[in-house]
């Protein structure tokens, strides 16, 4: 069986003052292209559908379209859970009468996991739908049970669930939440960024939870990843949610269960409309791109390096990069000083250190009277340090 596993689509998703609905259904019509062109038996959605609990009627739009060209025009079984930026229950309005056309969505954790069960040519796969589901959820669910934090509610959950878990051979969860699996004790470090919210890692489930599935297909985290073992990944966001995500590479995975239950994941990247990334310098070459590499169409935060504010620099960089985000000023000698000065400075006197500090902040030399106050001061704190160490 081959499938699609997708997650944090957050339809309805700004950038600063930008919507992100034109890049969004332009990555949409990317990956429904590679649908029509590669064989696939399911697509795997895993949470975050919308950036809000209440999505703008044109993230509703996007959002119905898209999940009618899967299930409808393309025909394929598209399995769904809700995130924590959905509402489970807007999510799960009319989800009874979607089965029918081959939408299966469950948006509201329930004390047995939601099975969809389809066939290949070695027998039934069972996939199992399990929504964002909070420490508050787990005590709604499970009223018997002690349960504090995200881990007690998966485990009472999958301990309600074992006897069904086992009698499935090959079985797929779709999951959405902080989930890392232990190796040796140590747990394994999982790549975030702006766009994900947790606090203290209280949110973190350790994954060995779900180590009877042949695949997790895990939402919640914007980078594609392992959660600790080769069965266990997230497919990242589509897109470039957040400054933090420049560096990432953005992919869909493709996952191949052969009849004994191993798994082959191959990402597949879709073009986006526009990147996300960082441009620096001066003026003078921020404004000439094409010597400095830049690329105007992107959404770009800049940082001009300058010793004070540029008058019109809005303006002028707006003809330049259209789809700035923000423009922040740095000071090149206190890059330079922050960068590689600390190595020369520790071979300089305290006071020659400052002098020289000070001179290339300032481009001054110290008033006499200020010399004079700083050479005492300099004495006086060398005497304190020998006194100190005898």
């Amino acid at each position: 069986m081959r499938f699609l596993h997708l997650s944090d689509l957050h339809f309805g998703r700004s950038l600063c003052e930008y919507s992100l609905l034109p890049d969004q259904e332009h990555w949409c019509r990317g990956l429904l292209e590679h649908l029509e062109a590669e064989r696939y038996d399911a697509v795997l959605i895993a949470g975050d559908l919308y950036d809000r609990a209440v999505p703008s009627g044109d993230a509703v739009a996007l959002c119905d379209w898209f999940l009618g060209e899967l299930a409808g025009r393309l025909s394929l079984p598209v399995l769904c859970i809700a995130g924590n930026h959905d509402s489970p229950q807007r999510l799960s309005f009319a989800s009874s009468l979607y089965r029918a056309g081959g939408l299966y969505m469950a948006a509201i954790p329930r004390r047995e996991l939601c099975r969809v069960t389809l066939r290949d040519r070695w027998g039934e796969v069972d996939f199992f739908l399990l929504p964002y589901l909070s420490p508050g959820d787990g005590r709604g669910l499970f009223p018997e049970a002690e349960i504090h934090t995200f881990q007690d509610a998966y485990a009472a959950l999958m301990r309600e669930n074992r006897e069904l878990l086992d009698r499935c051979p090959r079985k797929v969860l779709l999951a959405h939440g902080f989930f890392a699996r232990s190796a040796g004790g140590e747990e394994t470090e999982l790549l975030t960024s702006d766009s994900e919210v947790s606090v203290g890692g209280s949110d973190l489930v350790d994954a060995a939870l779900f180590d009877g599935f042949s695949y997790c297909a895990l939402g919640h985290l914007h980078a594609c990843q392992q959660a600790g073992s080769p069965r266990m990944w997230y497919s990242g966001s589509p897109l470039k949610y957040s400054v933090s995500e420049e560096g990432q590479q953005k992919h869909a995975l493709a996952v191949e269960l052969d009849g004994a239950g191993a798994v082959c994941v191959t990402p597949v990247e879709v073009p986006a409309l526009r990147d996300v990334r960082t441009v620096r310098g001066t003026m003078e070459e921020l404004l000439a791109p094409t010597g400095g590499g830049f690329s105007s169409d992107d959404y770009v935060q800049i940082t001009v390096l300058t010793q004070g504010t540029v008058l019109g620099a809005s303006r002028q960089l707006r003809n330049v990069y259209p789809n700035y985000l923000q423009i922040r000023y740095q000071n090149p000698v206190l890059q330079e000083i922050s960068l590689g000065g600390q190595e020369g400075m520790t071979r300089l006197s305290l006071e020659e250190g400052y002098l020289r500090f000070y001179r290339q902040v300032t481009g001054k030399e110290l008033s006499p009277q200020a010399g004079r106050m700083l050479k005492r001061l300099c004495r006086e704190m060398e005497e304190s340090r020998e006194e100190e160490t005898e």
